[in-house]
């Protein structure tokens, strides 16, 4: 994956709803509009990242250790990673990308990932 397939990828999922918490002040679609703008700046060239742990018991993680990871966008110490040929994004942590601890669970919901 380069960087202009995982743009690609995040802009489509972007075209969807996204199951976001507005703050008090905000409407829904400012919101989601600054959302957006932020996690396409800070899209990365995408990395094959290595999910060793999560934070929760029964998520996605079996799904991320068996598949192919990349990660497509960083801030600070949190990856937006997604999974080759699926339309599936999670938010992991670390220092590095062969070692990320996934949030735990998974969805087509680019925005709501990369919130959480």
């Amino acid at each position: 994956m380069n960087k202009s397939e995982a743009l690609s990828k995040i802009r489509a999922a972007l075209a969807g709803d996204s199951q976001v918490i507005t703050p008090k002040g905000e409407t829904y679609e400012d919101f989601v509009e600054r959302l957006s703008k932020e996690l396409l700046a800070n899209v990365i060239t995408p990395i094959v990242a290595t999910v060793v742990s999560t934070c929760v018991k029964n998520g996605d993680i079996e799904k991320y250790q068996s598949s192919k990871v990349w990660a497509i966008a960083k801030h600070e110490n949190s990856w937006l990673l997604t999974l080759e040929n699926e339309n599936e994004f999670a938010l992991g942590f670390g220092d590095t990308p062969n070692k990320i601890m996934m949030h735990g669970f998974s969805s087509p919901d680019v925005l709501g990932e990369w919130s959480t």
